[in-house]
This record gives C-alpha cells, sequence and structure tokens, in this order.
C-alpha cells in the first residue's frame, strides 16, 4: 500500500515538472534551387552614354533597321524593331551661318585704260550669311564688301587723249571742262552666292552689284565779268556695275578659310556729282577683278 502511494506521488510530481518546461518550435525551410553568383551588378540609369561613332542602317521595307556601335575599335551590330528618329528644331543661330573676311584685289578696267593705266589695287573688309537650302551641302548666301582704291592713275586733259576730254553742261546748264581724273576712291559690293561643299574645298558661284566712287577735275567759270572758265570744281566720279563671280574657298582650319574669286562686271555710264550739280557721260565699261580673301565663319 505504501509502495503504491509513493509511486503515485513520483508520477505527479514528474507530470508537474514537464508541464513547467517551455515548448519550442522549429522551422524547416525548403528550397528549390539555390543559386550563388560570385559577382554581384546592381544597374544604375545612365546619365550620359558618350561613343565614338553610331551608324544607323537606311531604312529598307520588309528589312528591320540595326544599329552599328563602335567604341575602342570594336564594333558592335544590334537589331532594332522600330527606329524613332526625334527632330529637333534648330535655333535661328544653327540655321544661318555668319562670317566675315579680308579683301584684297587687283581690278583691270577700261577705263583706266583710257588714261594708259590697267591694274588697281583695292583691300578691304565684308560681313555675309549664309542659309542650307535642299541639301546639307548646299547653301545660298548674301554679303556686302566694302573696299578702298589705291590710286594708280592722276591723269589730266593735257597729258590724255581720254574719250573725257571736252566741254559738258549740268542739269542748270552750266558748261564744265573736263580737266583731270584719279581713280583713288572706294566701292560697295553687294554679291548673292550659290555655295557647294566638297569636303575641305567650297566652290560657288553667283551675281552681284557694285558702287564705285573716283574722283574727278572740272574748270567752270567763277561768275566774274567777263566769263571765263577761271575756277576749278571737283566731282564725284560714280558707277554701278552689275556682274558675275566664281570663288573657291579651303578650309585651313576649323573656322578658318581662304579663298580666291574672279568677277566680271559692266556699267553703262559714268555719272558726275558734286554738292548741287550733276551730269552723265554714256560710257561701256568693263571691270575684271581677282582677289584673295581670308574668311572666318562665326
Amino acid at each position: 500500500m505504501f509502495k503504491n502511494k509513493l509511486l503515485f506521488l513520483l508520477m505527479c510530481s514528474g507530470f508537474l515538472g514537464f508541464t513547467q518546461v517551455k515548448k519550442e518550435t522549429d522551422t524547416i525551410y525548403i528550397y528549390e534551387e539555390v543559386i550563388v553568383y560570385d559577382t554581384i551588378y546592381i544597374e544604375k540609369p545612365l546619365a550620359r552614354l558618350q561613343l565614338e561613332k553610331v551608324i544607323v542602317s537606311p531604312i529598307k521595307r520588309g528589312i528591320k533597321p540595326f544599329l552599328t556601335v563602335i567604341q575602342n575599335n570594336k564594333k558592335i551590330v544590334i537589331p532594332i524593331d522600330s527606329l524613332i528618329i526625334e527632330s529637333r528644331r534648330k535655333s535661328f543661330a544653327n540655321n544661318w551661318q555668319f562670317g566675315a573676311k579680308i579683301i584684297t584685289g587687283f581690278n583691270s578696267n577700261s577705263l583706266f585704260e583710257e588714261f594708259g593705266t590697267q591694274v588697281q589695287m583695292s583691300y578691304g573688309l565684308g560681313l555675309f550669311i549664309k542659309k542650307t537650302l535642299l541639301h546639307p551641302d548646299f547653301s545660298m548666301g548674301i554679303g556686302i564688301d566694302t573696299s578702298l582704291l589705291k590710286s594708280s592713275l592722276n591723269s589730266n586733259a593735257s597729258n590724255s587723249e581720254s574719250f573725257l576730254n571736252g566741254f559738258y553742261f549740268t542739269e542748270n546748264g552750266s558748261p564744265k571742262l573736263f580737266e583731270g581724273f584719279n581713280n583713288k576712291g572706294f566701292q560697295i559690293q553687294i554679291p548673292v552666292q550659290f555655295y557647294w561643299k566638297i569636303k575641305k574645298f567650297t566652290p560657288s558661284i553667283g551675281i552681284f552689284g557694285n558702287l564705285t566712287n573716283y574722283e574727278s577735275t572740272f574748270i567752270e567759270s567763277s561768275g566774274n565779268l567777263p566769263l571765263i572758265l577761271d575756277s576749278k570744281q571737283k566731282f564725284d566720279a560714280r558707277t554701278f556695275y552689275f556682274g558675275y563671280l566664281f570663288q573657291l574657298e579651303y578650309t585651313i582650319y576649323k573656322k578658318w578659310s581662304v579663298g580666291i574669286s574672279y568677277s566680271y562686271s559692266q556699267a553703262k555710264k559714268l555719272i558726275f556729282k558734286s554738292s548741287n550739280e550733276t551730269f552723265a557721260v554714256d560710257k561701256k565699261i568693263n571691270q575684271s577683278t581677282f582677289g584673295m580673301n581670308i574668311i572666318y565663319e562665326f
């Protein structure tokens, strides 16, 4: 009887001790596939991609375009499912080209031959603008050139037999006797040209109008009685030339280039003008000019 009670007490104490132990739960993880990487790449957005050269294949019907990338002398060809070329409207400055030039020229004029001189030197400055038309290498331009004409003759009626020798009458009937002519002066020329760029060469053709001003001297009456030709008067001798030109430019460094040009023009009359008197002489005048230019495009 005592043994049974002792056994009952031991069983109860064991049960109480077991219920006081905290129960723990195990976790079982099941992996279908485990992949181990030696290197981990973290992709970031590309702020700017610099490439040496990118070539887009011509778009042909039925053939997918492809992109050829050249970098570090290596070529990579990338097929393209769809090609979208975004065009941006260029600013005014990109649509036009502005430039300036230094001009040196040698003029051969039939008017000067009347006085025994043929060649006259000129030098000046010019400005021009050009706009690309129809093709990236084709452009049209307009400019303005101003030149100073170096004197190559200073002749008078006593030592020459030119067509200018004789009497002339102004618009108000005042008589003038030709006394002398000097081809020192200036000229303003407005050319319109068409350019075609071929690598470093740029040939062009065009037309132009030219206003040239020379100096002349006539003898007139001072108005004192008796009326005689006893006074000298200065007149500007002006001609309006119209002609054509050829020009060839060669790029030597970035925006710098050199050029040579040839032009031919004609004038139909010689206009003499002072502060208050004017008269004209009909005379066909031919002029040929060979020029050399230094050109800079902004």
